[in-house]
């Protein structure tokens, strides 16, 4: 999986890349009917066609596309005359697939599909970029009866962080794990009273403390190292919970879920993430719900509507959110880019009607507007309220 230094290669990789070249976002989801028969490589040919990408760097994606077996939700793909760079990811994109029609800016040679975005120019970079910065970045500290373990999670992958809590006293915990409600105060068929109770007590609790607040210590250099936005815990919850009460504040606040052990020790990376899978998925759309809100608790501080496109270039917005189908098209007039034909129409005579998917680089880069996108209910949320909003700074 793309750990946070390949992430920064990966970018300056990226930025490396000299025009004229070919970006290629394609849904490749084997799970989704119409990816049969990969169906994706056609849709592939007919966007380079259109672009008039050059036969050679054709020639060599189409190969690519028909005859090697990519395991991905979303081929992402560059290419020229030399280069060719590949990154399959199991995530979806925003603005991939972001109209149900072809549309074809002549200018700037970017052709959007179902299923697929495609540029031959100026190398595009937002739907990656996107991910490789705003995508959440998930520690998942793993506790069973045997040992700890830490896993993270990014961009629908999973690794184990093979170095995570070295230090660990096996054996204490060992003791520890075995040191259920009911045994503590029994141990070897011993019962334990008075004073002899209260001082075992106490030798247990010392130890208990000493061996959480170093555990906690190597979770936090593990975060700064891998750069987790987010924690998990999965385990006993009388392990997980008495783990939590050791925790400084500024690791509690990023445990976003709480779950049970599997049924059988040793799990697989693998079967770790079959577990986390849906309960990520609902961590992240209830934040993004939760975004909205925070959003009309700022009024006036927020925009909500059309008018967030006037914001936008007023240089006012901080935060611009929009739907993860981003259907909405704007007009272009006199270098503005206005939300509604009649209000172009008014400036100008013949106003051009664009797709907001393919300005938005533009506009967010140009503006230094941070971009976020929205899925499920606050999608549905989102369009209700005009289908973007908008965090402003003045």
């Amino acid at each position: 999986m793309m750990g946070k230094e390949e992430a920064r290669r990966t970018k300056e990789t990226l930025e490396s890349l000299q025009a004229p070249v070919l970006s290629l976002y394609l849904d490749i989801n084997p799970a989704k009917p119409e990816n049969a028969g990969r169906a994706y490589a056609l849709r592939a040919k007919d966007a380079m066609k259109a672009l008039r990408v050059p036969e050679e760097v054709a020639e060599r994606v189409l190969s690519l596309l028909k005859h090697e077996v990519v395991q991905a939700k979303t081929l992402v793909l560059f290419a020229d005359g030399k280069r060719l760079e590949l990154f399959p990811l199991q995530v979806e994109l925003p603005l991939v697939g972001a109209v149900k029609t072809a549309f074809l800016d002549e200018k700037e040679s970017r052709l959007l599909t179902d299923g697929a975005l495609a540029h031959y120019g100026e190398p595009f970079l937002l739907p990656l970029v996107y991910a490789l910065d705003e995508y959440e970045r998930y520690g998942v500290v793993y506790v069973d009866q045997e040992r700890w373990r830490v896993f993270e999670v990014f961009l629908g992958e999973i690794a184990e962080v093979g170095d995570a809590f070295l230090a660990l006293d096996t054996e204490a915990w060992r003791r520890l794990s075995l040191d259920a409600p009911g045994r503590r105060f029994n141990l070897g068929g011993i019962s334990r009273g008075g004073a002899g109770q209260d001082l075992f007590a106490k030798r247990l609790s010392a130890w208990e403390e000493r061996f959480y607040k170093a555990l906690a210590q190597e979770l936090e250099a593990r975060l700064e190292e891998r750069g987790f936005t987010r924690l998990v815990f999965m385990g006993k919850e009388e392990h997980t919970k008495l783990f939590l009460g050791y925790l400084p504040k500024r690791l509690r606040e990023r445990v976003v879920a709480e779950l049970p052990s599997l049924p059988h020790p040793g799990a697989s990376p693998g079967e770790v993430l079959k577990r986390l899978e849906p309960v990520l998925e609902e961590v992240e759309r209830r934040a993004e719900v939760r975004l909205l809100e925070e959003l009309e608790e700022a009024f006036p501080k927020a925009a909500f509507g059309p008018e967030v496109l006037a914001r936008v270039q007023e240089g006012r917005v901080e935060l611009w959110v929009l739907p993860w189908h981003l259907e909405r098209e704007v007009y272009a007039c006199d270098g503005l880019y206005l939300a509604a034909e009649a209000k172009a129409l008014g400036r100008c005579e013949r106003p051009e009607k664009k797709p907001l998917a393919v300005v938005l680089p533009e506009l967010a880069a140009g503006y230094a507007a941070k971009l976020g996108f929205v899925r499920g209910e606050a999608e549905r949320r989102l369009l209700e309220r005009g289908g973007m909003a908008a965090l402003l700074r003045w």
